[in-house]
């Protein structure tokens, strides 16, 4: 059951991860078919927990959560392997696409005859050790054909996505090579001994490889993780990336508040939208590299109105105390009757762009902020 629910949440996390994906990217083709292919995997792992609780199990045929899961697992490989062929060989992906589906379908509905037949002759046959005496040869066929069409599978998805490493980029090339391993971990781990166990329970009447049914479910479980790891490697890593981003604008968006709000208070204009208070300012999530940089242009706006009334120009060496002292010097001019001076350039970029513009705007502000004992926080944001 431990070895299930590990299967399940990373099947899960994998499904949920894909589809908030395809929500944003809905036409993207690749991406329908990734997700298609975790969902499949979720619906029957999911199937096969709920057919086990206590209450329902009584109410299904015991081998039911086994055929769920190859029924669904063949269609899951199906659409994986031929997503993969179109990576790998494009001009052939769609004879390769057909006939994956077509083996999918062979296999699908030889286990499903198998799992009629069987249980209509024998009756409650107990799927769930395969390697116990007296198991009918139709429950050990059944999980022949199942284990040898999966070993077929993960052997051929391993090579595939592997082999697709070198076609797309860095970040997707190793998450393509996680998720090869895992499959291989399933291959060799899992499905290949149940295929020798089998096969020898039924040519020899008696298992090549012996336990097959209790030992390889725990590389299944590590396998399965290890492939929804790979597969959700290059969303996690731009997640990270889009999350640093996040904290590192709202860092930066907070300390341009010193300056931005003496600014504002003495511009109110700059303000190119609705403005709200400093508690509020902290409640916000969405937006905030945008966010951020409207209050850039905005310091820069205000710099620009607050020019004129500078005691003196300032100079390009002047360091940011220097220039904060000679802002909140003008500021105090703002409200005087004084002739204006010639404009300057207040918080002159070292370079040309946005960036170089951005940084001398916030060491203006840092030091504004520090060298101002009473900072006008109570302005409307």
């Amino acid at each position: 059951m431990v070895v299930a629910l590990v299967m399940w949440a990373a099947a899960a996390a994998a499904a949920v991860w894909k589809c908030t994906q395809l929500a944003r990217m809905p036409r993207d083709r690749g991406l329908q078919i990734v997700t298609a292919c975790t969902v499949l995997v979720l619906v029957a792992l999911t199937a096969q927990l709920v057919v086990t609780i206590p209450g329902l199990a009584e109410r299904f045929p015991s081998q039911t959560p086994v055929l769920i899961e190859f029924v669904l697992l063949n269609s899951f490989f199906a659409l994986l392997l031929g997503l993969l062929h179109t990576r790998v060989a494009p001009s052939r992906a769609g004879v390769r696409g057909y006939l994956e589906i077509g083996l999918a379908l062979l296999s699908s509905g030889i286990l499903t005859a198998t799992f009629v037949i069987t249980e209509t002759s024998a009756g409650d046959t107990g799927y769930g050790d395969y390697t116990e005496a007296g198991v009918p040869s139709g429950v050990l066929f059944f999980h022949l054909v199942g284990n040898l069409y999966m070993s077929y599978a993960t052997a051929r998805g391993a090579y595939l996505a592997w082999n697709s490493a070198g076609h797309v980029q860095s970040h997707t090339a190793r998450g393509l090579r996680v998720a090869a391993v895992g499959l291989a971990i399933c291959c060799l781990g899992t499905h290949l001994p149940r295929v020798l166990a089998t096969s020898g329970l039924l040519l020899l009447d008696r298992a090549l490889i012996p336990g097959t049914a209790t030992w390889t479910s725990p590389p299944l479980g590590i396998g399965v993780a290890i492939f929804f790891l790979g597969v959700g490697y290059p969303g996690a890593r731009t997640g990270i990336a889009k999350a640093r981003l996040w904290f590192e604008a709202r860092s930066r968006y907070r300390q341009l508040r010193p300056l931005w709000s003496a600014l504002h208070q003495q511009f109110p204009t700059i303000a190119l939208l609705p403005t709200a208070g400093p508690a509020r300012e902290r409640l916000h999530v969405r937006q905030m590299r945008l966010r951020y940089y409207r209050r850039v242009i905005e310091c820069r706006d205000g710099l620009v109105c607050l020019s004129p009334y500078m005691a003196s120009p300032v100079d390009e060496a002047d360091s940011p105390e220097r220039q904060a002292a000679l802002v909140r010097d003008a500021l105090a001019r703002c409200s005087q009757d004084i002739d204006l001076v010639m404009p300057s350039v207040i918080a002159a970029p070292a370079n040309t762009g946005m960036e170089a513009d951005t940084r001398a705007i916030l060491a203006l502000s840092r030091e504004y902020g520090r060298t101002t004992s009473t900072a006008p926080e109570n302005s409307p944001r």
